[in-house]
């Protein structure tokens, strides 16, 4: 009987000295630089569609607002509109989002994301193409970083795979996830 409490008591402490973990700007980048790409077609084909291209995501943790992710999204699209030789548009979009631990897949993902920036070039685009074009793109984009993981738990990580079975808060603190029970 001595065993078992004595193994009981070293798991507790053990564990204890692994009830949180940091993640790094840098972690999300590369985990975002290696998961996050895309070429899609919106709109509709022969009258008004987009071929867009999106491969890169730059992530700030707790620059924007204390408590929100900041990920600023380059993005190309290729317009093509009935009539009308093919145009190509460079969109830069600021979101800002609330990141949540989902247990079931063991990632971080981001919920209530906020348009923060939008630029458009060329300028001259004008409003004819915002809304049938861009504000599509602007929402895929947006749909697609809202449902994929912005950082996924390691099963090989002795640590993270603990945290991962768990059900974490998440904070940040010095521009760092934390994942603490």
């Amino acid at each position: 009987m001595p065993k078992i409490t004595h193994l009981l008591a070293l798991g507790a402490l053990f564990l204890s000295g692994c009830a949180s973990y940091t993640v790094t700007e840098n972690e999300v980048q590369s985990y975002l630089d290696d998961n996050v790409q895309f070429e899609r077609t919106v709109g509709i084909k022969g009258i008004a569609h987009a071929n867009v291209a999106f491969d890169d995501v730059k992530v700030g943790i707790g620059r924007v607002a204390s408590d929100r992710v900041n990920l600023d999204a380059n993005a190309k699209a290729k317009v093509q509109i009935s009539g009308q030789p093919s145009r190509e548009i460079d969109m830069k979009m600021s979101f800002s989002a609330i990141p949540y631990y989902d247990k079931e897949e063991g990632a971080i993902f981001i919920k209530q994301l906020e348009m923060e920036n939008l630029d458009v070039s060329p300028p001259e685009i004008g409003m004819f193409l915002t809304k049938p074009i861009v504000s599509p793109v602007v929402s895929l984009i947006g749909e697609l970083i809202s449902t994929r993981p912005i950082y996924r738990l390691d099963d090989d990580d002795f640590k993270q795979s603990l945290l991962k079975s768990a059900k974490p808060e998440l904070l940040i603190k010095g521009n760092k996830i934390v994942i603490d029970l």
